[in-house]
């Protein structure tokens, strides 16, 4: 599945940060649908959306030589860049990189590791500098544009940046904390409860997911999917999809009892049904009696979808990305036939899912006509 995030815009949080983009996620930013436009036109566009690091270019390496895989990477590694100590961390190795100088800062990057490349650009990369002074050129340089190769030469694990002379990866070790958690798999099927006043945030934790969903009351005030790990002690979360402004970069330390940066947070236990995105890639059908709308709900294996209720036009019609964590679908709008009354963001739960028949998608929409949840997979003429 083709992956995405989107750079946050800014609101006040309990970490240090550069660079917000403004959020792009308001009625102004989703174009209107024209109904008779195909499903090829969905393509973000958008300024601020993020793309995954990639490398498509096949390279070929010298007799002996490979490209690394995340494999050969150790959780944490020590790399000489322009002459600074620069820490990488590789995690879990569920695609998340991050870079840190002591007592500067840190860069954090989403990469598939394609080719054992790391390609860190503006585009895909967020940054907390504790000191912008120190330092402040050579981060600026490595959040801007650089590419690290990753190669093995027998056993050997090289790094060459930018094209230049390959060297050998120091292994690092960090010692494990006794009063925090330092393994991201301590994490995996947990649901953290932070309480702030009349506010109330909860985190779900999915193998190298995460959702947020934060209300007051009754009423929803943010939803939140993105990329998460534990890297040197902190918890990262990167946002993909968001219904509001958000940080590019979220840093917690969590406590061996699952608070976050001691605010008071209660965690429990919960049950992951997880869904293979492969599964879910199909074209779904649905069929509201009462309405009289035929449903048709295509989730690519690209990462869009075009979802569209119909009679003898369609009464409902929006087309944007979709991400799975776990068993929670997320879909962000990216157009709507009604700009000024679309939902940007929708999250809910598959449940009941059979490959290849259908399942149900408990969801956060109130859009009218609603969304159905009871979907099967939509049948052809032989």
């Amino acid at each position: 599945m083709k992956l995405h995030y989107l750079l946050a815009g800014c609101v006040a949080a309990t970490l240090a940060f550069t660079g917000c983009g403004s959020d792009s996620s308001s009625d102004t930013s989703i174009d209107r649908e024209d109904v008779s436009s195909s499903s090829s036109s969905i393509e973000a566009q958008s300024s601020s959306s993020k793309k995954v690091s990639s490398s498509s270019e096949k390279k070929e390496e010298p007799d002996g030589v490979r490209a690394a895989t995340l494999d050969d990477l150790s959780r944490n590694m020590l790399l000489d860049i322009d002459g600074h100590n620069v820490h990488m961390v590789a995690g879990s190795k569920k695609g998340m990189f991050s870079f840190w100088v002591v007592d500067t800062g840190e860069v954090v990057v989403v990469s598939d590791f394609e080719g054992g490349v790391i390609s860190i650009d503006e585009d895909n990369s967020a940054t907390s500098i504790i000191n912008k002074l120190d330092d402040k050129y050579f981060l600026a340089k490595m959040a801007k544009g650089m590419t690290i190769k990753f190669t093995v030469d027998s056993d050997t694990l090289l790094y060459s940046v930018d094209k230049g002379k390959a060297k050998a990866v120091q292994v690092e070790q960090i010692p494990a904390g006794n009063t925090y958690i330092s393994k991201y798999d301590d994490m995996v099927g947990k649901k953290i409860t932070c309480k702030s006043g009349d506010t109330t945030d909860v985190y779900r934790f999915y193998d190298g997911r995460y959702t947020m969903e934060s209300s007051a009351g009754k009423k929803t005030l943010l939803l939140v999917g993105g990329y998460a790990d534990i890297h040197r002690g902190k918890l990262i979360l990167v946002p993909e999809y968001f219904s509001d402004n958000v940080m590019s970069l979220y840093m917690y330390v969590v406590s061996s009892s699952f608070d976050l940066d001691i605010r008071g947070c209660s965690s429990e236990k919960f049950k992951i049904a997880n869904v293979k995105e492969a599964d879910l890639a199909d074209n779904w059908y649905s069929y509201d009696k009462d309405l009289k709308l035929d449903w048709t709900f295509v989730l690519q294996d690209d990462g869009t979808f075009n979802l569209e209720g119909r009679s003898n036009e369609p009464e409902q019609k929006k087309a944007g990305l979709w991400s799975l964590y776990g068993d929670v679908l997320l879909m962000r709008a990216e157009s709507c036939l009604d700009p000024k009354s679309c939902e940007t963001i929708v999250m809910g739960n598959i449940e009941d899912f059979e490959k290849g028949k259908g399942f149900t998608f408990k969801h956060s929409s109130g859009e009218v006509p609603p969304m159905p949840t009871e979907w099967v997979l939509q049948k052809y003429e032989d």
